[in-house]
């Protein structure tokens, strides 16, 4: 964002206020002459999110310490809101502008203002940015053709903002915020064991979010284009629309399929909200295999997401289901009593034996 800031152009000194004559006892309104600027425009940026979103920030205009004087009619906060935002290539933009038209001020020196954003309606998706421009003003006496004093003052926006991220001036006609969103994405990993399975199996999942808006995409990526699934053939999706039923996915042994990822004009990002519920399940009955999910004996698991950088992304982000089957086989008894069936038939022949010769 900095090498943005510092290329921004700077607008010429003339190009802003100069006060109308008012009296320096009632204070000098900053007008909204022609060709004069009354705001400064805001940028709110946030990149890694797609979809849809419903968030809201906050900005605060504050005089500094060490102003000559108050300052009348100054627009302290604005807001950026959005509700179902668009967003493209994963960067997601809207604007606003802090009006400065109507302040006024009663003595002469240089005056400074601090722009900051201070309010998130979602901070865990989308932090605030830390950021901080200075605004300045320079308050003169006017002057007649003999250089004395009029009894009327001159206010001039300096041409300029002060970026605490950029570590200098940069260009006034924005001032940008923004910071990478915490939008994620979820996988399912299908393994399949055993002496008797069948590893081109494909086996049905069903998965279900909760707290996602109707009519939020989800991209869905790893599956084959269709399915042969109990003597039918059906085709799987690459998209899914939140609202409608429940999102089925194929998968076949060692396929893993990413519910949330998208890659638009070779850019990725995350669809799914920090903190969304999900519940995975294993559909029907699959000729005698036993499922079990994570580890454990079961057929569905419910989850909710966490960031990218989380410690336990994997735990929540990530399921791994195991389909196992096996066969009986010959354990090998029979045979191996066969050398001792033998030693007690020959004993039993022999006391025969012995018997009949005792006869004799």
């Amino acid at each position: 964002m900095n090498k943005l800031l510092i290329g921004l152009p700077a607008l010429a000194l003339a190009a802003f206020a100069i006060a109308p004559r008012v009296s320096a006892a009632s204070g000098v309104m900053y007008s909204s002459m022609p060709g004069s600027r009354t705001s400064i425009p805001i940028i709110r940026r946030i990149t890694n999110i797609g979809g849809k979103i419903n968030v809201g920030f906050r900005f605060d205009f504050r005089e500094k310490e060490g102003n000559p004087a108050p300052v009348r009619g100054l627009q302290t906060s604005t807001e950026i809101i959005a509700i179902d935002g668009g967003a493209r290539d994963g960067v997601w933009t809207s604007n606003n502008s802090l009006m400065i038209g109507s302040m006024t001020f009663s003595k002469v020196g240089d005056y400074a203002f601090e722009l900051t954003e201070v309010y998130s309606s979602d901070e865990d998706n989308f932090p605030i940015d830390t950021n901080k421009y200075e605004v300045y003003f320079r308050v003169t006496n006017k002057l007649d053709g003999n250089n004395n004093p009029t009894g009327e003052l001159n206010v001039e926006l300096m041409d300029y903002l002060y970026s605490e991220k950029a570590g200098g001036k940069v260009g006034l006609n924005q001032a940008i915020f923004e910071s990478v969103g915490n939008y994620t994405h979820v996988s399912l990993e299908n393994k399949v064991t055993g002496n008797a399975a069948d590893t081109d199996k494909y086996f049905k999942y069903q998965v279900d979010f909760e707290g996602l808006p109707e009519g939020a995409t989800l991209a869905i990526n790893g599956q084959d284009a269709q399915a042969d699934y109990n003597g039918e053939t059906v085709p799987t999706v690459s998209e899914y629309i939140v609202g409608e039923e429940g999102l089925i996915v194929y998968l076949k042994h060692g396929q893993t399929v990413t519910i949330g990822e998208r890659t638009n004009r070779g850019v990725t990002f995350n669809e799914l909200p920090q903190g969304t519920s999900y519940t995975i399940t294993k559909l029907d009955d699959d000729d005698g295999y036993t499922t079990s999910i994570d580890g454990e004996s079961s057929l569905t698991t419910t989850k909710t997401v966490a960031k990218l950088d989380a410690v336990d992304f994997t735990e929540h982000n990530t399921t791994v289901a195991g389909n196992n089957k096996e066969a009986a086989v010959n354990t090998g008894v029979v045979l191996n009593a066969l050398p001792f069936a033998t030693v007690v038939l020959a004993g039993v022949g022999g006391l025969f034996a012995y018997r009949r010769m005792s006869r004799q």
